[in-house]
């Protein structure tokens, strides 16, 4: 497996501090950790709330990111709190392809063992933003 890899997934197992703040908040049972054109990692884990305050962990790892002054993911790796590789949602993806088209072209961990990865835009092939920005 490509050293970057392991890095990513020890970044984002880093972020995941499973904690129910109250009985309407939650933060850290997921946690995302990317790669920007930069090389340098980003992570962040999610924000649950039974009101508008939310953020998935993908989101935050994004505004960490742009925090920085980059504008472009490469790669992406998605845990859960039992510390497994999972997809981001379809939230998510949508917002990722709102924020730049191009970010199709990011690889996502699909299997930690088995060294899968893919690239977003299999995860969403026909999304409805594609006619707007590819005229």
């Amino acid at each position: 497996m490509e050293k970057v890899w392991s890095l990513l997934y020890k970044e984002a197992k880093s972020k995941l501090s499973a904690k129910e703040v109250s009985v309407f908040f939650t933060l850290g049972n997921t946690a995302c950790a990317i790669l920007g054109s930069n090389n340098k990692i980003y992570a962040g884990s999610n924000i649950s709330s039974n009101s508008i305050i939310s953020c998935s962990a993908e989101k935050s790892a994004v505004i960490e990111m742009f925090n920085d002054g980059e504008y472009v993911i490469d790669k992406m790796v998605l845990l859960n709190e039992l510390e497994e590789v999972i997809l981001p949602s379809d939230g998510s993806l949508e917002y990722l392809l709102e924020l730049n088209p191009e970010f199709g072209n990011i690889d996502i961990l699909v299997d930690y063992e088995k060294e899968k990865v893919i690239k977003l835009r299999q995860l969403i092939p026909k999304w409805w933003g594609t006619y707007r920005n590819f005229k």
